[in-house]
């Protein structure tokens, strides 16, 4: 699963979570459906769906805690306390406050993508031993191991001004051994070695990689450590006994991308049906508090 994803659901699932216990008074609880009612509080019912929404959220050591009678009573006490001020917070008005309106607007917003993502997208998605056998037939070239070198530095600048040196004719393995961060092959002018494709950790620097031909060189590929320039100096087409090593690598990288072209479509389709304006003189009056450098993602 793609980050955007993941973090769309982690967000939903702590929400989930969260509204479990801030219900309005008199009405049922987030969970809803035919949970067994554990109390009332002034007319709210706490389910056994609210009691387990706020277990989840507990540490391991803290859930098994309440395999003990005693301490699910007095969970189920905390939850009944949460309830009150959730009711008195209502009657004070304070579900009216603009701020609160707003976060509110803000939870229900990503509740709403997280379950369109996982109905539309994630569900919808499924791929078999077949899907990745077909695959790997027909990428076996990209599919097996690559002889490699690369330059590692910290910013982006840097990564563009070597490849200008590159471009201008300098040596890959004498940059590599001046400017690269890469204790372990710095001295070696970058050389990684034999790299097969099942051990690269970062899908970006993979594909980087693989589409490249021996004697090739990449653009700058961003990492978690920083900003890479590559060169492939020989390359292995994978082997048939390579696939039951690589078959669930594969079917994840095939389902990912799945995903993220399900989802590229779906906004295509309705941004081309929808009405949307744009004030870019408001956009740069915001006053972002954040010492970090503004950069185009």
């Amino acid at each position: 699963m793609s980050k955007k994803l993941r973090v769309a659901l982690a967000v939903c699932a702590a929400v989930f979570a969260l509204a479990a216990c801030a219900n309005k008074g008199g009405q049922t609880t987030a969970s809803g459906g035919n949970s067994p009612v554990l109390a009332v509080v002034n007319g709210t019912n706490i389910t056994a769906n609210d009691f387990k929404a706020e277990a989840a959220a507990l540490s391991p050591y803290a859930a098994s805690a309440l395999q003990n009678p005693k301490n699910r009573q007095k969970f189920l006490k905390n939850i009944e306390d949460k309830q009150l001020i959730v009711q008195k917070a209502l009657a004070m008005g304070m579900d009216k406050d603009r701020r609160i309106v707003s976060e509110l607007r803000r939870l229900k917003d990503t509740l709403l993508l997280g379950e369109f993502v996982k109905k539309e997208v994630i569900d919808k998605v499924n791929i078999t031993d077949q899907d990745a056998k077909a695959y790997f037939e027909q990428n076996k070239a990209n599919l097996g191991s690559v002889r490699i070198s690369h330059i590692l530095v910290p910013t982006e600048q840097e990564a563009n001004d070597i490849l200008a040196k590159l471009k201008a004719g300098q040596k890959f393995s004498a940059l590599a051994k001046k400017y690269s961060l890469d204790p372990k092959t710095k001295d070696k002018g970058g050389d990684l070695g034999w790299v097969n494709w099942a051990q690269f950790g970062s899908t970006s620097l993979k594909d980087a990689a693989f589409k490249l031909k021996p004697g090739e060189v990449s653009g700058i590929v961003q990492s978690q450590f920083g900003y890479h320039i590559m060169k492939v100096t020989d390359k292995k087409p994978a082997r048939e006994s390579d696939f039951a090593g690589i078959k669930d690598a594969l079917k994840e990288q095939i389902a990912e991308k799945k995903k993220e072209d399900l989802f590229k479509s779906y906004i295509k389709e309705l941004r081309a049906k929808a009405k949307i304006t744009q004030n870019l003189q408001n956009l740069s009056s915001i006053n972002l508090v954040s010492s970090a450098p503004a950069e185009a993602q």
